[in-house]
Formats: C-alpha cells, structure tokens, sequence
C-alpha cells in the first residue's frame, strides 16, 4: 500500500525574501531583485516576465493577471484586477449573425483583452522601487534561449493537432519539429517585444505596435478592436475574506472564483476537520461533498461585478454557511453542477524583508490560451472569453467590454494583522478546491507548506471521454481501500496518477516568528527559493 504524508522536497527557508515559483530562473530571478532591495511588487513582475517566456503553454503576455498584495506599512491586503474585458463586438446577436451556435473553445473569437501588462504597470506605480527595463531583464534573456522543461516540451507536443493557426506553428517548432528536453528555445519575436516593452512601457500593448499588430490579427474574426485595447486599465480594489478558525482568508473578488474557495471554509469551519483522519473516506468525503456545495453557489453567482449583481455578503454570511452545511450527507455522495476541469495558468508568491507579500495568479486560460500568436510579436493571446455564457438571463452572459468570469483566484491570510500565509496554484476548474484542501492541510493539521502542497490532492470535473459530471480524479497514493470507500457513498472516482499535474502546480510561503518558510510542487518544474 502507498505511503501517504511525506514530503519529496524541504521547506524553503528565509528571513530577508522568499520566491516561490513555477520555473527555477523565473524564482532567481525573483531572488536576485530582492537581493538588491526590490520589494515584493517588483520581484513579482521579474517572476511573471521570466514564466511568460519558460512557461509558454501557462501564461504570457497575451493573459490576465490578479493579484492580492498586503502592504506591511497599513497592514492592508490589496487587490489588483488586471482582467481584461470583451471585445466591443461581442454580443449574443454577433453570435447569430455569424452563425456561431455557441462560443469556441479557442481561436480569435475567444480573445479577450489582455490586461497582464497595464497591471504590471499599475503594481510597480504604487508598490514597485525599480524600473521596468532592470526587472525585464532576467526575461529577455530567457527569451534569447533557456533549456526546455520536459512539461513544456510535452505541452507542445500534444498542442501540434490543436491549433491551426500558422504563426503558433513558426514560432513553437522552429525547426519544424518540437522541441526536445533540454534544447535550447529561443523566441525572438518575444525577445524583442519584451526589449520594446522595456523601453516604451505598457502603452506598447494597447496603442503602440503591438496593440496594433493584435488589433490587426483579430479585425476578421475576433471581437476586439483597437479602440478596445487603447481603453483598457485595470482597477485596484478590495479582496474579499473570511474567518476560519483563528485566522482571516482573504481571496480574490469576482469575477474570480476566490469566493467559492470563501464559501467552501465557511462550510468547514463547523465540522471538527482535525478529528477525521488524514485523507480517510469520511475526510475526503466531507471536502468533495463541501466543494460540490460551494461550486454550486459559484456556478449560478459569479460574473462581472459591473455588470450584474453579485451577492457577496450574502454568500460569505456564517447564517447562511449553516443553512447550507445542514444538506451534507456523511453516508452518501449528491450531485452537483461542476464546471470543466481544464486550464493552464502560473500562480506564486513572494515575501520581501520589509513584510510585504504578494500572491499572484497570471494565465493564458486553457494550455496556450487560444492558440492564437500575433505575428511578429511571439505573443499568444488568452482564451478567457470562451467562459462567457450564452444564457441572456446568467450573470456572465457574453456581452461588449464586460471581464468573464475567471477561474483564477490568489489568497493571502493572516492571523491579524500580520499576514501568516500566501499561496496561489495552476488548475483552472480545480483551483478553488485546491485552495480549500491545501489551507486546511496547514490550519487544521498543522502540516508545513511544503507537506501542505505535496499531499494528495482531488479534483472534480469530467474531462476524460464518459466521465460524469461529478467524476472525482483522486491521486492512488490515497490508498484503494479508502477510494472504494467513496464509491461506496456514491462518487464516481478514477485513480489519477500518484503526482497529477492536473491537481495544480501550487506555491506557497508561510510566515512565522520571523522566519519565511516556502513550499514548491513537485508536480510541476518549480521551486521555493529563500535568504
């Protein structure tokens, strides 16, 4: 029988900064502005530039960013909304006229706006102490040629029959073929954007050349237009939070799903989780059951603040969490409308010697977004749009300049007012969840992060061919005995591999008397780094 509760790798430690992130060079690179006095806003941005060039396949450019920052100097935890919306000629009536039955999964109708470089602007304005060109540089040379991963490779590999489009192709088999394990890459499209990027700012994206180059790629067959990208900006605003236990979680507001992670610990805090054996059937059964429960709220709520109304409070009330907590069955599974499980996106957390922390999530969506790469830039743009709902009466109906609704989602927490936690993971769908399950690996039992993150990990969501919609995909180092226990309360379970890349690539940092302790997942290529 597999062994469970063990830990691959040790706790990253440190007391002056602390990187974790989903490729190596993007994690030094976050080590070495640090090193030289950059704080966590401006670690942060050499850690997202250097993923957008090692990470193709997960985040980039041409992606939306959230982030969560809590400023040591108020005790404040901010949030920064770096989603982009619709094009302005999205519309149900758009769809008709042109006899598109429902949204495609990629292509030039699922763009829109990318919002990742305003927002970089936009954290290094308030937070930031270095210039963009110094925290750029780390990524261009990355783009001028690093070793491939055998993930990425990989990702390539199973993407070659997915997209049509040609500039992919060029830009990602440059010698007509995919790149193997540990061949240097280049991108010099990528490369260049990234020097023009560093010389001009962020006005480059949205009204200089490749503004224009995207507006120009798009004008047939996408939404957006350039007028679209010259009025973008992100927004600073509030995170949403809750209590658990003796701490406070904050999350990502809408249109982000961090409210389903909320909704889920709120469930939770009235069961005595810490009594229920580790990953045993009535554990596991109460956290799939909980998330099921939280999902369905997130399903019929969530959309675009702006646009529809989005009842936080309501949601988040501890009265309502009991109402809800009384239709959990210990003895059986019920049934829940799960989303699909799929996405590909890069979450990591940096802490600074000031006290500063930062959570970020950054993605392309789906595994290279909409396949769609502008050319002459080496920018592939997201596919968030496909998210919207073609439903007139659901709060993220497909309309003009509105943001989707987006699964991802960043979290701080703190035990007030200083923050004792930040952690962020890949997994689309799943993420939520996977926030639910690694947090209470860390405030119920006690586990350090890097425990925390390792532990097997499930994900519901059917994306196997016959799956059901409540199909729950649990790692087999979870013993058999216990999965069959499940299936005895009615789930639907599928062995998944002992480390499944699917249940997220997740990075998180705790803090504690001083010391930063930082956890990488060995599902991915990461790793936590500290001084």
């Amino acid at each position: 029988m597999a062994q469970i509760g063990y830990s691959h790798r040790p706790v990253a430690l440190g007391r002056q900064g602390m990187v974790a992130a989903a490729h190596p060079l993007a994690t030094l690179a976050g080590v070495e502005v640090l090193k030289a006095g950059g704080t966590a806003a401006d670690a942060a941005v050499a850690v997202n530039a250097v993923l957008a060039v090692t990470q193709p396949n997960m985040c980039g450019l041409g992606g939306d960013f959230f982030c969560l920052y809590y400023e040591a100097a108020t005790h404040r935890v901010h949030f920064l909304n770096g989603g982009g919306c619709s094009g302005s000629r999205a519309g149900l009536d758009e769809l008709t006229r042109r006899g598109m039955e429902r949204l495609p999964v990629i292509g030039p109708a699922t763009v829109s706006v990318p919002g990742c470089v305003r927002a970089w602007a936009m954290l290094l304005k308030r937070f930031g102490t270095r210039p963009l060109d110094e925290l750029l540089a780390p990524a261009i040379r990355a783009a001028d040629g690093f070793p491939l991963t055998s993930l990425v490779s990989q990702a390539i590999q199973e993407y070659v029959a997915v997209t049509p489009d040609a500039e992919w192709h060029r830009v990602f088999l440059p010698a007509g073929r995919v790149p193997r394990f540990g061949e240097p890459f280049a991108q010099p499209d990528l490369a260049r954007t990234l020097r023009d990027l560093a010389g001009e700012g962020p006005d480059l994206f949205y009204a200089g050349r490749v503004g224009r180059a995207i507006a120009r790629r798009l004008e047939r067959d996408g939404f957006l237009t350039a007028d679209d990208l010259a009025a973008h900006t992100g927004e600073w605003g509030e995170p949403i939070s809750t209590t658990y236990r003796d701490v406070t979680v904050y999350e990502t507001p809408p249109p982000t799903q961090g409210l389903a992670a909320l909704v889920g610990l709120n469930l939770l805090e009235g069961f005595p989780l810490a009594t229920l054996p580790i990953h045993s059937a009535e554990h596991l059964h109460l956290l799939i059951e909980t998330v099921k429960l939280a999902y369905a709220d997130r399903d019929r709520w969530i959309g675009d603040p702006a646009h529809a109304r989005v009842p936080v409070g309501a949601l988040l009330a501890k009265d309502y969490a009991a109402r809800r907590r009384a239709q959990f069955d210990p003895k059986k599974a019920q049934s829940y409308a799960c989303g699909d499980p799929e996405g590909d996106t890069t979450g990591f957390v940096v802490a600074d010697g000031g006290g500063n922390v930062i959570s970020v999530i950054q993605s392309l969506f789906n595994a290279f977004g909409s396949g769609v790469v502008v050319p002459g830039t080496g920018v592939t743009l997201q596919n968030r749009g496909r998210h919207f709902s073609l439903d007139p009466s659901h709060p993220a109906v497909l309309a003009p300049r509105k943001r989707p609704f987006h699964t991802l989602i960043a979290s701080i927490v703190t035990r007030e007012p200083q923050p004792v936690m930040a952690f962020a993971t890949m997994g689309g769908n799943g993420q939520a969840m996977f926030h639910v399950q690694v947090l209470t690996n860390v405030f119920d039992y006690g586990m350090d992060i890097q425990e925390a993150i390792e532990r097997p990990r499930f994900l519901i969501g059917a994306f196997l061919p016959g799956d059901p919609a409540d199909a729950t995909h649990i790692e087999e180092r979870v013993p058999e005995g216990v999965r069959r226990a499940l299936e005895a309360k009615g789930h639907h379970v599928n062995a998944a591999p002992e480390f499944f890349s699917r249940v997220g690539h997740a990075h998180g940092i705790v803090l504690r008397d001083g010391t930063l302790m930082g956890g990488a997942d060995p599902r991915g290529d990461g790793v936590a780094l500290g001084f």
